[in-house]
């Protein structure tokens, strides 16, 4: 815990001004305790189903992240070699499981960039009020490719009620996803399902039905772009 609220303060100070996000007003070290006072911000967390009057803020705000980072932020690739490595142990019990060629093809270099990444966007780090979307918890944020929080966010939008399809459609208002290599982005769906199932196994038993949401959400994904 102590770790994450150190990156979470070194993002705030990184953050430029363009990027919606409440700002970091106080902090001290007290006693082996990290202090942070951030701005109160308004907001609940944001609506990401089809049709929701949120999604349109929620784009621009991620589209904002897209910035160059400008602290000493963990790779990315750490991040994604992480999902891969946990995605192999689970295709170590289930070597026969069809996601395992998707797997393979997956180039943790393809991730690396020089791009500030959030690394953890969902609905409860994305607050709305009143059509504006401000970006919370940076405590996983890095340094990547300007297309991955995009690609972090579909299997969410999916999970929120969107077909793949048009998850992507809800993507593509972010211009960095352009850029997106599609067997790579393919292949990281098929890994986070992976992960997501194996996290469902071992992990707390109050995340065991989120986390398999998630896994077949990535599964409708990966689907979906190996049928184009």
């Amino acid at each position: 815990m102590a770790g994450h609220l150190l990156k979470e303060r070194a993002a705030a100070h990184a953050l430029q001004s363009s990027v919606p996000a409440p700002r970091l007003l106080w902090t001290d070290d007290v006693e082996g305790w990290h202090l942070l006072l951030f701005d109160h911000v308004d907001g609940t967390p944001a609506d990401l189903s089809p049709g929701s009057a949120d999604l349109a803020g929620v784009m621009e705000a991620v589209a904002s992240i897209a910035r160059p980072c400008t602290w000493p932020a963990p790779p990315a690739t750490r991040k994604i070699g992480g999902l891969l490595r946990v995605a192999q142990e689970h295709l170590a019990e289930s070597p026969t499981n069809d996601l395992e060629p998707l797997v393979k093809a997956l180039d943790v270099a393809a991730f690396d960039g020089d791009i500030l990444v959030h690394g953890d966007l969902h609905q409860d780090n994305l607050l709305a009020h009143h059509g504006r979307v401000q970006i919370v918890d940076w405590s996983m944020a890095c340094r990547g490719s300007a297309w991955l929080d995009v690609a972090l966010l579909v299997p969410r939008l999916v999970d929120a009620g969107h077909t793949a399809a048009e998850a992507e459609q809800v993507a593509a208002l972010v211009p960095a996803w352009a850029d997106a290599p599609r067997e790579q982005v393919t292949a990281l769906a098929a890994v986070r399902s992976l992960f997501a199932s194996r996290m469902a196994e071992v992990g707390p038993q109050h995340l065991t039905a989120k986390r398999r949401w998630t896994a077949e959400a990535c599964r409708a994904w990966v689907e979906y772009r190996t049928e184009l």
